[in-house]
């Protein structure tokens, strides 16, 4: 509970509700940015645009997950009632050595990626491609660094705040990017605009970061004795979110393969259109996290399974009322953000991503649960069997179906592993605990 004013209100929900005006925002302002890019750059520099885009899934792994482990260490601080600053120091600094490297990495590879990625579209030299994957890379890498900011934010249960920042971020970003449209200077760049739009989703954590570090290195020194077990628990996170982008972050590289341009830019609209209904749970989510894991230090798996069943069945709710409203004003919504498509949203699309969003919000759930207590096996076993089933799926589905066949490939591959795998995993937890109790 938080004191003053709000003390009657849970703390979890404060910090939702923050989360939910800062997704809010970060996401009218996406949906604002889809009008301005597409009218800038075309459906076939957008095109280029959204599958930039779909990287940042991979690249905010440069941080090696470092910010979900100190997000447990505080957890457990304060459970403990111990000063975390000493942990919060000696993660930063080990996050700024990860993105480091891997700029580095970008930096080498760049070339060799971009030809990779961008290949298909020809209308861009090599060069220019090159210059669109660092104007995206290396911000990426500057957001996860600072992400560990807002980990720490969570911890401290001001999650809020880690999402009214990047909406910050996102609405600066959109605005410079729309100045630059009217400067009419030239033809828009895609390299430039694609730098514009990120830079400030970068600098704006990075200097919370940095403020939050120097303030903790005012009374301690980064502490070699934590180096191992923030990174022990942070290696495990990564390789777990590696296999994770094996199975979410691969759609736009098959389709950009595989489908026209047309129908990447509606799965983009759509998928931007679902994922506001999403952010409103994963807020949720995540404010939940430190919740759960100081009830799971406490061994009070009571209130764990009451916090599950709670908020699973408000996010099948809200979901499924959310993917008929989208289905009414469908055509409305396509008109306002991307006239230039000159089509709807299929329904069937509309219909698939509902129920998509809707296995997330079981999956995601059971996964927080897994993680607030730093148990990451089963998502080490069974995530490579998902990423396998998702590209091979969805590479199928893309060529016997379309764009649909995308859709269902990713949920085929959550109905033959995570959707009953995960849940069983926290029972089998509960149920343990509760026998040795």
């Amino acid at each position: 509970m938080l004191p003053g004013v709000f003390g009657r209100i849970p703390s979890v929900w404060l910090v939702a509700g923050g989360s939910w005006a800062g997704r809010g925002i970060q996401v009218i302002a996406q949906l604002i940015a889809v009008r301005i890019l597409t009218d800038g750059l075309g459906t076939a520099g957008y095109g280029v645009f959204v599958v930039l885009t779909s990287l940042n899934g991979w690249l905010l792994l440069s941080d090696f997950c470092l910010g979900i482990s100190l997000q447990n260490h505080i957890s457990e601080r304060r459970a403990a009632g111990v000063d975390p600053d000493d942990v919060i120091l000696t993660g930063a600094v080990l996050s700024l050595l990860g993105a480091a490297i891997i700029s580095l990495a970008l930096l080498l590879l760049g070339p060799w990626l971009s030809g990779l990625i961008l290949g298909n579209f020809t209308f861009l030299s090599s060069a220019q491609r090159t210059l669109a994957l660092y104007a995206l890379g290396f911000p990426a890498i500057g957001t996860a660094l600072g992400g560990v900011i807002y980990r720490v934010w969570f911890g401290q249960h001001r999650g809020y705040l880690s999402n009214l920042l990047p909406a910050a971020g996102t609405v600066i970003g959109t605005a410079s990017v729309w100045m630059l449209q009217q400067s009419h200077v030239g033809a828009p760049d895609i390299a430039l605009t694609t730098l514009i739009y990120y830079v400030f989703m970068a600098l704006l954590p990075m200097t919370a970061l940095a403020v939050t570090a120097v303030r903790a290195a005012r009374h301690h020194r980064f502490q070699r004795a934590l180096v191992r077990p923030l990174m022990s628990r942070a290696i495990g996170f990564w390789v777990s979110g590696l296999l994770a982008a094996a199975v979410l972050q691969v759609d736009y590289i098959i389709m950009v393969q595989v489908l026209p341009v047309h129908d990447i830019v509606i799965y983009n609209v759509a998928t931007k259109i679902f994922l506001l209904i999403f952010f409103v749970y994963n807020a949720l989510l995540l404010a939940l996290w430190p919740v759960c894991s100081e009830a799971i230090a406490r061994h009070d798996w009571h209130q764990v399974t009451g916090i599950v069943r709670k908020y699973i069945a408000f996010g099948f709710a809200f979901t499924l009322v959310a993917g008929l409203g989208i289905a009414v004003v469908n055509a409305w919504i396509v008109h306002i953000l991307a006239p230039g498509l000159g089509t709807s949203i299929p329904l069937l699309v509309i219909g698939l991503l509902t129920f998509y969003t809707m296995i997330r919000v079981w999956t995601d759930t059971f996964a927080m649960v897994l993680q607030s207590m730093n148990d990451l096996l089963l998502m080490w076993l069974v995530a490579p069997i998902q990423s396998l089933l998702s590209i091979s799926l969805q590479i199928l589905g893309a060529r016997w179906f379309g764009l649909p066949g995308v859709i269902g490939g990713l949920i085929g591959c959550f109905l033959l592993t995570a959707v009953w795998m995960l849940p069983l995993r926290c029972w089998l937890h509960a149920r343990h605990q509760m026998i040795s109790a």
